[in-house]
């Protein structure tokens, strides 16, 4: 056969060919980098937490503000998972068999997985971690919102961002004492006589009975009756103390409006007690029992000058179990009930200008009003839950409330 010598246009040609295949190359890489260069794939077992029969790789996606993202936003970030719309399945389809959650260390965890080839779709939005599980943070609606203060008549140590629930019906419930308390939210108190920490704040969803704030009465002598605003020697403090803790049986005294006879009552907690497995989960923080002028508090029903009108007095009570403050009242409920209907409960604060006086509220319509301490109002205990205690499972909606398990350390 005649060898032919090479020709320049072979060469052309050639270059054309490999310059050809290379841009196909390239935008295919492009194409595939912006189809999946958002997922990660997740071989390693150890992310998951569950029985898995076999489930091969999981595919995250993550989203935050609804916009995909690269790599996962964090606590650290200010996000959290949002459970309600995260959803996982076969080719991203929505298997309700799969559940997933982020915990507080940013692992993600995954249950339910039974099937190769799942892709889980993350949506994170701005909030925060509640007893170690994400809540967000709304801006209207029903939901955990943000609470700044930084009003200048507080002191410093006050001047720290809350987080509490708001509107008719937000995801607030949670299982205390086999029964269905309400969150209040992320709030400060102190911990020690100086220093203000957050705790969980939380309340009875039903009061635990009728009784007066304070009347201390003997048997024998009827006519020989005594009262003070003082929360720390109130009858009320000693039953949400002592008695709440014990299913015995036990006597008050009171009056009724217009009427100075004195009346004597009976109750008894019965099951309704509060079980020694929640008392270890209660907090002991010093409670602001200071007393404040009745008139500001009717003429200030705005729920950031009650807050500070409650924190500029600094006497403290210390202890597990007191009762709201007016301005949770004020943050916390709106035109709908939060705890019963057309009902007044007593709130933790007295009247400096009056020592027979003590401030109540109504859940139907937030008011701050006074009354006298030996008249019976309605009580829901509020307290503040240890750091070790976490949430286990639910959503909080009211068939699906928190539960609640305490880390011990």
């Amino acid at each position: 056969m005649k060898l032919q010598k090479f020709k320049e246009r072979n060469k052309k040609q050639k270059s054309i060919i490999i310059f050809t295949i290379a841009c196909v190359l390239l935008i295919s890489g492009v194409f595939l980098y912006k189809s999946f260069a958002s997922f990660q794939v997740i071989k390693n077992q150890d992310y998951i937490n569950g029985s898995i029969e076999d489930p091969g790789d999981i595919y995250f996606a993550f989203y935050k503000d609804n916009k995909i993202q690269k790599e996962m936003p964090t606590k650290e970030q200010g996000y959290v998972l949002d459970e309600e719309k995260s959803y996982c399945g076969i080719t991203g389809g929505s298997d309700s068999n799969i559940k997933v959650h982020v915990t507080e260390d940013n692992m993600i965890h995954v249950s339910g997985v039974t099937t190769s080839r799942t892709k889980c779709n993350l949506y994170f939005v701005k909030g925060i971690y509640l007893l170690g599980k994400g809540v967000p943070v709304v801006t209207s609606g029903d939901g955990l919102y943000e609470v700044r203060h930084d009003d200048n008549e507080l002191e410093e140590k006050w001047k720290t961002t809350e987080y509490r629930y708001a509107g008719s019906n937000p995801k607030n419930r949670i299982r205390f004492n086999n029964e269905t308390w309400k969150i209040i939210g992320l709030v400060n108190v102190l911990t020690s006589e100086d220093k203000v920490e957050q705790r969980v704040k939380i309340v009875s969803s039903d009061a635990i009975g009728s009784f007066p704030w304070d009347y201390k009465c003997t048997a024998s002598n009827l006519s020989d009756c005594s009262f003070s605003n003082d929360w720390g020697n109130a009858i009320l403090q000693n039953i949400l103390n002592e008695k709440y803790l014990q299913s015995d049986s036990f006597n008050y005294y009171y009056r009724v409006y217009g009427d100075s006879t004195v009346f004597s009552g009976q109750f008894n907690f019965n099951e309704n007690y509060l079980k020694d497995n929640y008392v270890s989960m209660i907090d002991t923080v010093f409670w602001n029992v200071g007393l404040l002028d009745e008139k500001q508090y009717k003429n200030n029903q705005d729920k950031n000058e009650l807050y500070c009108l409650e924190r500029q007095n600094n006497e403290t009570w210390q202890g597990k179990i007191a009762l709201l403050l007016p301005s949770d009242g004020a943050y916390t409920f709106s035109d709908d009930s939060f705890l019963a209907p057309k009902t007044w409960y007593w709130s933790l604060r007295t009247s400096s200008t009056n020592d027979m006086a003590v401030t109540f509220f109504s859940d139907q319509t937030f008011t701050v009003s006074a009354d006298y301490l030996f008249y019976r109002h309605f009580s829901s205990p509020a307290l503040y839950l240890k750091p070790t205690v976490t949430i286990m499972s639910g959503t909080g909606a009211p068939s699906d409330a928190f539960q609640l398990i305490q880390i011990l350390k």
